[in-house]
């Protein structure tokens, strides 16, 4: 973005500068030549694009910046929002012997059955909880390690 400000002023300056020549003549009259005694030359230029660029590039950068450091804090959230919900679920696993369901999960938790379902899918694909459907046809999850006498 700064490069792209200072390309730009680089091809005002020269546009602009009888501008300024013109508004520092009526502002100092004759001693105009006393303030700016040399000619502009294409370092000048140079020079005032880049200060220019970097005055005028600094906030949009910093601004895009800040915008993608929420961005990101609002993504390292929901990762953690997750890792506690797995977490509350392998507690709740550990209490029940390893057998969870998603209904266990959303009735003692603020979590939907369909996201419980989800986060269990995802530990199920991940090779942490075993698949099984009971005779009634429920869904049920199991975790191994959580039974007693298990080792």
């Amino acid at each position: 973005m700064m490069i792209f400000i200072w390309l730009l002023s680089l091809w005002l300056q020269p546009i602009l500068q009888p501008y300024v020549e013109a508004f520092l003549l009526s502002l100092y009259g004759d001693r105009y030549e006393t303030y700016i005694p040399y000619k502009m030359t294409a370092l000048h230029y140079a020079v005032y694009a880049m200060a220019l660029g970097f005055i005028l590039g600094l906030p949009l950068e910093i601004k895009y910046k800040r915008a993608k450091s929420k961005c990101l804090k609002k993504l390292k959230f929901f990762d953690s929002l997750e890792s506690e919900n797995i977490l509350f679920i392998l507690s709740l696993a550990r209490d029940q012997q390893g057998y969870v369901t998603p209904m266990d999960i959303a009735s003692q938790s603020t979590l939907t059955i369909e996201k419980a379902q989800n986060i269990l899918s995802k530990l199920q694909k991940d090779g942490f909880a075993e698949l099984s459907v009971t005779e009634k046809g429920d869904i049920l999850y199991y975790f191994a390690g959580f039974t007693e006498g298990e080792e």
